[in-house]
């Protein structure tokens, strides 16, 4: 028999083909079998590996900011300080310097009647006497800040008890009016708040026995009557300035104040949080709260005292209350008018602390905003322009003080390719270098701790 080497190799080979073909098909369908059993635990795998590097469920930050436009004026609700009832009369003597170069824009003080004895009585007559918080409010004014006063406590000649009610309403109506009417005679723009912490201190109510709404209402007649009484600068009233953003202060409070047509200018709390997301949270909520009260939607929402804690030290005293404070501060801009960090000085001050270098690098950012995106779960930014340069403030934020990752910080759309790049991190340490770059993007990979801070000003070399 003749065999046909050449079309028996042709038919083998045919059959290898066919085979191999069916092989790798059984093993692609296998392989998918296997892929799709396997993808949860790989997907897991890969998640655990991001919480493992990342140090929490989130995303890493890559900053980048557009040189090429402007979002507007930067809001800096930063710019505003409290002080407490420690060193009332003293607190700005040796601190005047150091609070100037944080560029506040209003100091809010209480205490105002028991801190300063304002108010005596002679023969059944009220007597005022200004002699001891002039000369307080006559620095805020040299060194460019305004008054922001919180309407409290009560005076000894109208209650024993400094938070209780009055004997005499009315009275208390003539002392808000002749504060009014002493402060904003030459002094535009006063903030004047009625009460402070009244759920805390007092124990004042929303519609209950000690009910807050009476005192806000014969607040609100003074301030009508310094209106009717005499000439006037411009200024704001309003309030709780409770302990927290609560719903049922805020819808009473607006809903009286609506019915009884009186005097609202802005709503104000209270917020001590390490969670920054609380301060968000809370401009959300009072947004809401406002537009179930046409009347008051477009008045000043603005946090009259913030920290990370309400008790003294702590995190106050340390970078991460720093940190806290910017990636607060952040999370305000554009939300509210103002967030005042309390206090300048006394066993809760800022002065010669962290929190200070914090404010301190917020306070030299120019007055135009810049575009900002690809801030993480931990890394934000506030980028703006002044004259010259680009300035970006980044912070690493993380209550637990374990997160930390290298940030790539671009700058985009640059129309110079010659620059300086000065860096300032928390500490005050400061390092300049000059770069170059032939592409219209400039990046920085910055090697970001727990709780840092960091300053970055590009400016670009003649």
């Amino acid at each position: 028999m003749v065999v046909n080497t050449p079309a028996l190799a042709a038919k083998v080979k045919r059959s290898t083909i066919t085979l191999m073909k069916k092989y790798h098909q059984i093993i692609s369908f296998f392989g998918v079998i296997i892929l799709a059993l396997l993808l949860p635990t790989v997907l897991r795998a890969t998640n655990n590996l991001v919480k493992y590097l990342v140090g929490a469920e989130g995303r890493l930050a890559a900053i980048s900011i557009d040189t090429s436009r402007e979002l507007g004026p930067l809001p800096k609700p930063w710019l505003a300080l409290a002080q407490g009832g420690q060193e009332l009369t003293t607190f700005l003597e040796d601190n005047a310097t150091a609070v100037a170069s944080l560029r506040p824009e209003y100091i809010r003080i209480d205490h105002l009647y028991d801190g300063f004895s304002v108010v005596t009585r002679n023969n059944n007559q009220l007597v005022f006497d200004w002699s001891k918080i002039d000369p307080v409010v006559k620095k805020m004014t040299d060194l460019g800040a305004k008054p922001f006063l919180s309407l409290s406590y009560m005076p000894d000649v109208l209650s024993p008890d400094l938070t209780g009610e009055p004997k005499n309403w009315d009275e208390w109506s003539l002392i808000v009016q002749r504060t009014i009417e002493h402060f904003s005679k030459n002094i535009d723009g006063v903030y004047y708040e009625v009460w402070n912490e009244p759920d805390l201190f007092g124990k004042w109510t929303m519609g209950g026995k000690k009910d807050y709404k009476s005192l806000y209402l014969y607040s609100a007649r003074g301030a009508k009557g310094a209106e009717a009484n005499a000439v006037l600068k411009e200024f704001k009233f309003g309030g709780p300035a409770t302990t927290g953003l609560y719903r049922n202060w805020i819808d009473g409070l607006l809903g009286f104040a609506s019915e009884n047509d009186l005097r609202m200018d802005f709503i104000s709390w209270h917020r001590y949080d390490l969670n920054q997301e609380k301060y968000q949270e809370d401009s959300r909520l009072v947004e809401v709260y406002l537009e179930r009260n046409p009347k008051y939607a477009g008045i000043e929402k603005i946090v009259t005292e913030m920290g990370p804690n309400s008790e003294e030290g702590k995190e106050n005293d340390t970078n991460t209350g720093a940190a806290q404070t910017i990636a607060s501060q952040r999370s305000l801009m554009g939300r509210v008018r103002y967030g005042f960090n309390f206090a300048i000085s006394g066993t809760w001050g800022i002065i010669n602390k962290p929190r200070f270098n914090a404010l301190k690098m917020l306070s030299s950012l120019g007055e135009l905003r810049m575009p900002v995106t690809g801030e993480g779960s931990f890394v934000s930014a506030i980028a703006a322009k002044d004259k010259r340069s680009i300035q970006a403030v980044v912070v690493n934020y993380d209550p637990k003080n374990k997160h930390s990752e290298v940030v790539p910080i671009s700058f985009i759309n640059l129309k110079d390719n010659k620059f300086i790049l000065k860096t300032t991190n928390m500490d005050g340490l400061v390092s300049q270098k000059n770069i170059a770059t032939s592409e219209a993007v400039l990046q920085q990979q910055i090697p970001m701790s727990p709780n840092s801070v960091v300053l970055l000003e590009l400016t670009p070399t003649l």
